[in-house]
């Protein structure tokens, strides 16, 4: 941590910046695990309140609870449709949109990248954008959830990662007698690991949070996604009618989780498995990102 040719003034610095930023992990770390514990503490320790940095002893209740409910099953299923879905056609579409644009011979090239940029500053807004989707005869159908699919932002990361590539691969490519699909499919997107890893991490993550389109494309309860089962728990309080209660045939009532205890362990099984994604792709975020936002 320290180098020899420090000083002191430089030392009592760097534990400063230490000390700095293990307070902002805490303050960032604190508020998960809180909903953590809380999700295994007996109904007596939820009902003391405070502030919990452990609980003893510890109990599964209310994940039981949570897990019974038929709509939070159906809601998981929705969400893993719309995160694979929606990601795989993410990365499809984006890749296809952006190999064009990166290459030095399609014509009005310009063109097409100013009007992508167009975008990032201006849009339709919410009416038009409805409007649309509902004379396409999409409202209440699972696929309005993943259109279009591709950003702005994230179709130029693209592009500066394809033109960073050696033009001399794609021309070896196309000499040995390879379409531009095949160029594309054989020879870019294996040497695109990092940015393809990386905008889809992006869209997965995009697509777990998201609640907001649902609540206004989506009608039905059955098409529900986690998220809104979450948000309607938390913020409208409504855990009888997600179908969330304890188990009213529990043989001690003080056993029966609490409604916080619910809400926690409903949080936690909605973030949890999307937190456990990252570590699989960490590897190529980073150089994904710098060299598609540098290169080019």
């Amino acid at each position: 941590m320290f180098a020899k040719h420090d000083t002191l003034v430089d030392r009592i610095f760097v534990v400063i910046i230490y000390l700095l930023m293990l307070l902002l992990v805490f303050i960032m770390l604190f508020p998960f695990w809180d909903q953590i514990i809380m999700s295994l503490s007996t109904r007596t320790a939820a009902l003391k309140g405070g502030i919990r940095f452990w609980t003893w002893p510890m109990t599964l209740n209310a994940y039981r609870s949570v897990l019974k409910s038929k709509l939070l099953g159906q809601a998981y299923l929705n969400t893993i449709w719309r995160v694979v879905t929606g990601t795989l056609w993410t990365v499809v579409l984006t890749s296809l949109t952006a190999y064009p644009l990166s290459r030095d011979d399609f014509p009005f090239k310009g063109v097409f990248t100013g009007i992508i940029l167009f975008t990032m500053m201006f849009s339709g807004g919410l009416i038009p954008n409805y409007l649309l989707r509902k004379s396409l005869h999409l409202i209440d159908k699972r696929i309005v959830l993943i259109l279009p699919g591709v950003g702005a932002y994230t179709l130029i990361v693209v592009r500066n990662f394809f033109r960073s590539i050696p033009q001399e691969l794609r021309e070896a490519a196309e000499l040995d007698g390879a379409t531009p699909f095949q160029t594309w499919l054989w020879v870019i997107m294996p040497l695109s690991k990092p940015v393809l890893a990386t905008i889809a991490l992006w869209s997965a993550v995009g697509h777990w949070n998201a609640f907001f389109d649902v609540l206004i494309y989506i009608n039905d309860r059955s098409k529900y996604t986690v998220q809104i089962i979450l948000r309607r728990a938390i913020l409208e309080n409504e855990l009888r009618s997600m179908e969330i209660m304890p188990d009213p045939f529990m043989e001690e009532a003080m056993e029966r989780p609490t409604p916080d205890m619910m809400k926690a362990a409903l949080l936690i099984l909605t973030t949890l498995p999307i937190l456990l994604v990252y570590p699989f792709v960490q590897r190529y975020f980073i150089k994904g990102i710098m060299l598609g936002s540098v290169k080019g």
